[in-house]
């Protein structure tokens, strides 16, 4: 158990400070989760809460394949009424998805009582996005996603959760404790309950702060060795994305970082979840480094702040975006050089020629790419970060190297994010028209809500000096040996040279 308080953090204790509540007894949902040192394989839980549109849930997301989704890992539920009498449940076949029809009545306070068993790694998770949206036992310390710990009833708004652990034992948490040195922690809402990661168990925890931000670091123990160069390259990451949006979020949030056989990450409500591979680590930071970005990035775009109305419309937006910010970071911030950011470029290229020229059976818009988002990744992906270069290349020509994307995601998050509101497709046309000057309505309708047109790569290149040699599904870039000088001041702004 190694634990690490970084310097100027107790000046920031303020931010982790939560309502006084008396645990079980004050009418918020309350959960108890036992865990025992000799058997990692479970959680025993334990649960009171009151009872609304006879039923009650788990997170209705996850695996597609998994009939009763999380509740798969669910056994020997109990539920009992005050008078401890059970309650009889029925399982919901029909769309349930991890659902019980609850014989009682509404409003009636329930007592729960049952075990989760961390078996998922027993089924394939690919069709899920990766073990990174899974539980998994590493090293001594359990790697959490809360959406497979909870059992809720569709009217909880936030929740007190007790974590029993034995003494030894670190525990790495997205929200915040009841009071200081209690085991007691506040969830403020449902979706902070059921959508983020949780480490407890034998592993190295490290909080650091950064301007109204406390980041806590819970890391494999099998990746100790590289703990510095996690902090210093989140850390150059948040400076890049704190200077796009004008600051970093007063908040709590928890970064996981586990030993696997593969590299991927998932965000959540307050924290993300990150898997790699233990090798060569300091080799490979355009891979983990890329992912960290990513992941981090949603915090903004995606989780908090940029929210989309309808999901499905702008996955395109929502992952090809982030992506676009999360390399292009790593290039501003000095992580990667020049050529390798060529290459990063190069595959957004590939994926997205792929997508639209050597798959398709049925051609798909980027707004409709997300109805199917596992089918479409490549399109989604590579496609919405092409989308993301042209429209930053667009900008900063049209206006002279004055404006840019940047522009373009500050004016979304004052629209939006800062007044709790979600945006649609034709916000964002508004937003990049109103920054740059110019209508966009042509470019939206051929690249964006078409499903034919395929944008000139080339052209759009060549507004920042670079050339683009091409052989189907391969691209290879190149700068122009006498740019213009509109072409130079486009190329210096995006790599904020």
């Amino acid at each position: 158990m190694k634990i690490y308080l970084w310097p100027g953090l107790l000046l920031i204790f303020f931010l982790i400070a939560s309502p006084i509540f008396t645990s079980e007894n004050d009418g918020h949902p309350y959960y108890q989760l036992t865990f025992s040192e000799g058997d990692l394989s479970k959680v025993k839980v334990y649960a009171k809460l009151s009872l609304a549109d006879n039923t009650l849930k788990m997170a209705p997301w996850g695996h597609p394949n998994l009939t009763h989704g999380w509740a798969t890992f669910v056994h020997h539920l109990k539920v009992t009424d005050n008078a401890g009498k059970p309650v009889k449940l029925t399982p919901i076949e029909k769309d349930g998805w991890g659902s019980w029809q609850v014989d009682a009545a509404n409003g009636e306070a329930l007592e729960l009582s049952y075990e989760v068993h961390f078996d998922h790694d027993q089924y394939d998770w690919n069709a899920a996005g990766g073990q990174d949206s899974r539980p998994a036992e590493s090293n001594g310390a359990l790697f959490l996603v809360t959406k497979a710990l909870f059992i809720y009833s569709p009217n909880v708004a936030d929740a007190t959760i007790e974590l029993k652990v034995p003494d030894n034992w670190t525990i790495s948490s997205p929200w915040p404790r009841v009071e200081t040195g209690s085991q007691t922690y506040f969830a403020d809402s449902w979706i902070s309950l059921v959508n983020n990661s949780l480490v407890v168990g034998d592993h190295f925890r490290r909080m650091i702060t950064d301007d109204n931000m406390l980041i806590i670091l819970a890391i494999d123990n099998a990746l100790t060795n590289s703990v510095d160069l996690f902090e210093e390259t989140f850390r150059k990451l948040l400076a890049g994305f704190r200077q796009v949006f004008k600051g970093s979020p007063k908040t709590r949030y928890l970064v996981t970082l586990r030993e696997a056989n593969e590299d991927d990450g998932e965000s959540f409500e307050n924290s993300f979840n990150q898997v790699m591979t233990n090798q060569r680590i300091d080799q490979r930071q355009i891979i983990w480094a890329n992912t960290m970005g990513h992941e981090l990035f949603h915090y903004w775009n995606g989780n908090h702040v940029l929210v989309g109305k309808e999901k499905s419309t702008v996955e395109w937006f929502g992952e090809g975006f982030t992506e676009y910010y999360a390399s292009l970071t790593l290039r501003r911030i000095g992580l990667i050089d020049e050529s390798l950011y060529f290459k990063k470029l190069e595959r957004y290229f590939a994926r997205y020629f792929i997508s639209k020229k050597m798959w398709p059976l049925d051609p798909v818009s980027l707004v409709d790419a997300g109805k199917e988002k596992l089918k479409n990744w490549l399109l989604i992906y590579g496609g919405g970060a092409t989308v993301a270069l042209a429209l930053d290349l667009n900008i900063r020509s049209t206006t002279a190297g004055r404006k840019s994307l940047d522009d373009v995601m500050l004016l979304l998050k004052q629209r939006f994010g800062e007044k709790g509101r979600r945006y649609t497709v034709p916000d964002l046309l508004s937003a990049v028209s109103d920054v740059a000057g110019h209508d966009f309505s042509q470019f939206f309708n051929d690249y964006i809500l078409g499903k034919d047109a395929f944008l000139d790569i080339g052209a759009v290149l060549k507004l920042a000096g670079l050339e683009l040699q091409q052989f189907s599904d391969e691209f290879y870039i190149s700068k122009m040996p006498e740019p213009s000088k509109l072409q130079q001041v486009v190329f210096d702004g995006l790599m904020m040279n």
